[in-house]
């Protein structure tokens, strides 16, 4: 700053030079004008003049031959005030020796002194200047009779020298100012750039990092690496950008779904550590994050990762380190290129995942052929065996044989029936058209209804009230007696015939009921008991059986799922299974909530 105000300095005092060349010139002529008029002129007037021309020339010279050689500050400070004093002592000379009369104008040349004290020291030099001039003024007044402009005109003049000084040193100082708060700016600008540069070189580097992070992401076949090169990639960066500590973050959804970011990748410090989900609403930096923008508060820089307008996770730095533009606008650029290589893996897990579901229903379709062929097959075999045998030897056919033939072709008919319906119920869950109409229930009316749905196997179920067991809830009882039919019907099928099956009914929490479907027949094995609720599964190898579309338990699992609650099975091989439902008794009551694993075993 100081080099700079010296050269300015140096080139005022240069120009200021050349300007007394003129004044010098303007001196000689009035040396001619005193010599002319000699006669009229006090006798000191041209001696006078001649030395005032004479020193200003002398002086000029001097001046100008000093500001050819290199000088320090202090230097040219002394020079400046030396020539201000010469031109001040002229000037105000000139004025004693030019007039001839109080209205000659050439005192005008008087203003000159305040215009080189304000273009020198701004507003305080043109003040002072225009205090040397009305000081040259009273003098004049005191010391020449004859040219005396009397008081009035001398106020007139001072005041008009205060104007020109303090408008001229103001404009100055003005624009003084102005070029140092832009010296200021420019340093500034200057340093930023120098920091940017140094950013953008930082980060250059830590997008050659990002950029082989990319490539390998998308070059492994297994998205499971993920997690692995998150963590990675998070150190990586906090080296080449130099962070004291960060955090990656990816936006995922909640068991509510709310918003949350699991921290995938830490370095140094941030506040946090692998592993640990933060939710906006309770923490500052998930909610910088879900903003959108940048947020730097503090230590801290919250960056988000952005794609297509919404935000997949979060660069999180926390340290000494300015979060400038340039700061920003690397992490920035760091940040929505991991959130490409996000979604490129999300996508590929996707794709992953439609692949394995595509070969599962290529699967369950090849499945459905043979079973719903081998279903379908025997029923619809049985009815138009017994039709041929009823329409060919109707007349020798006694009535109860008859009878007997038309109990069977019932039989297999409301077998195909049972087929067709869990088929329509699969498609409604599946397609999200199931519609439930839940209405008061008497709980012990409706178990009648189930036992009676069974026909002459009822006999051996056996109803059983537990501990607080509702006598009405409310819920939809057409679904509640299909899921206990369906559990029923499976607990007869494989119990021995002489063993009962019992169902009971308690309310294990407020607002919810639970029935229990209990059999003593050969179990479930453990290996199987995860299985059992897919569809087209059975106990064992489904082609065992001689009915069965492997549809029954699937439905009821949906079924429950869909009023609300869940169905569990506990079982041990060789003695026996217990299916247990839970709904919630009444609406507009929430899901119950589910007992942990250690609870329900209890």
């Amino acid at each position: 700053m100081e080099t700079e105000a010296t050269g300015d300095a140096l080139r005022l005092e240069r120009q200021l030079a050349i300007l007394r060349w003129f004044v010098a010139a303007f001196g000689a002529v009035q040396v001619g004008f005193a010599i002319r008029d000699r006669g009229h002129d006090p006798g000191f007037a041209l001696p006078l003049a001649v030395a005032l021309v004479i020193g200003l020339t002398i002086g000029n010279l001097a001046i100008a031959n000093a500001l050819r050689r290199g000088l320090e500050p202090a230097q040219l400070r002394s020079i400046g005030i030396a020539a201000f004093v010469l031109d001040a002592v002229v000037l105000s000379g000139l004025v004693w020796v030019v007039p001839n009369g109080p209205a000659d104008p050439v005192w005008v040349i008087g203003y000159l002194i305040p215009l080189e004290g304000a273009a020198r020291w701004g507003l305080r030099g043109g003040l002072v200047g225009a205090g040397v001039f009305f000081v040259g003024q009273l003098l004049q007044e005191a010391a020449r009779a004859d040219i005396a402009a009397g008081a009035s005109q001398v106020a007139f003049r001072a005041g008009m020298a205060f104007v020109v000084g303090g408008v001229a040193g103001s404009f100055v100082s003005s624009l003084r100012r102005t070029a140092d708060e832009a010296a200021a700016q420019a340093r500034e600008a200057a340093a930023e750039a120098a920091r940017a540069e140094r950013a953008a070189s930082q980060a250059a580097e830590a997008q050659r990092e990002i950029a082989a992070f990319h490539a390998a992401v998308l070059a492994d076949a297994q998205p499971e690496r993920l997690a692995e090169i998150l963590r990675d990639t998070a150190t990586r960066v906090a080296a080449e950008l130099g962070c004291d500590a960060l955090g990656l973050l990816t936006r995922t959804t909640g068991a509510a779904g709310e918003d949350r970011f699991d921290v995938a990748g830490v370095a140094g410090d941030p506040g946090y550590q692998l592993g640990d989900a933060l939710f906006p609403a309770s923490s500052p930096v998930a909610a910088a994050a879900i903003e959108g923008t940048a947020v730097a508060a503090g230590d801290d820089l919250v960056v988000p990762m952005r794609l297509r307008g919404a935000v997949v996770g979060a660069l999180h730095e926390r340290g000494r380190i300015a979060a400038g533009p340039a700061r920003i606008e690397a992490l920035q650029t760091i940040a929505d290129q991991l959130g490409v290589t996000l979604e490129a893996t999300r996508l590929r897990a996707e794709q992953a995942a439609i692949v394995e579901r595509l070969t599962e229903l290529d699967a369950m379709k090849t499945d459905f052929v043979a079973i719903t062929s081998h279903e379908l097959r025997t029923p619809l075999a049985g009815i138009r065996g017994f039709v041929e045998m009823l329409v060919r030897r109707a007349g020798e056919l006694t009535p109860a044989q008859r009878d007997e033939f038309l109990e069977i072709v019932l039989t297999q008919t409301d077998r195909l029936i049972r087929i067709v319906d869990d088929l329509l119920v699969v498609s409604r869950i599946e397609g999200d058209a199931l519609v439930l109409e839940p209405v008061e229930v008497d709980v012990r009316a409706l178990l009648a209804s189930v036992v009676t749905a069974l026909g002459d196997d009822g006999a051996r179920v056996v109803l059983d009230p537990g501990v607080d067991g509702p006598d009405a809830v409310v819920l939809d009882p057409n679904r509640l007696i299909q899921i206990l039919t369906n559990l029923a019907h499976n607990a007869l099928k494989f119990s021995p015939a002489d063993q009962p099956v019992r169902i009971r009914w308690s309310a294990p929490a407020e607002g919810t009921v639970e029935f229990e479907v209990i059999d003593r027949g050969q179990g479930i094995p453990e290996a199987e008991q995860s299985l059992i609720f897919e569809r087209f599964r059975q106990r064992g190898d489904h082609r065992a059986h001689s009915e069965g579309f492997g549809l029954g338990l699937y439905i009821t699992k949906m079924l429950t799922e869909a009023m609300g609650g869940w169905l569990d099975v506990a079982s041990v091989a060789g003695e026996g299974a217990t299916f247990r439902v839970t709904l919630p008794a009444s609406r507009p009551l929430p899901t119950p909530a589910r007992p942990s694993a250690a609870a329900r075993s209890d």
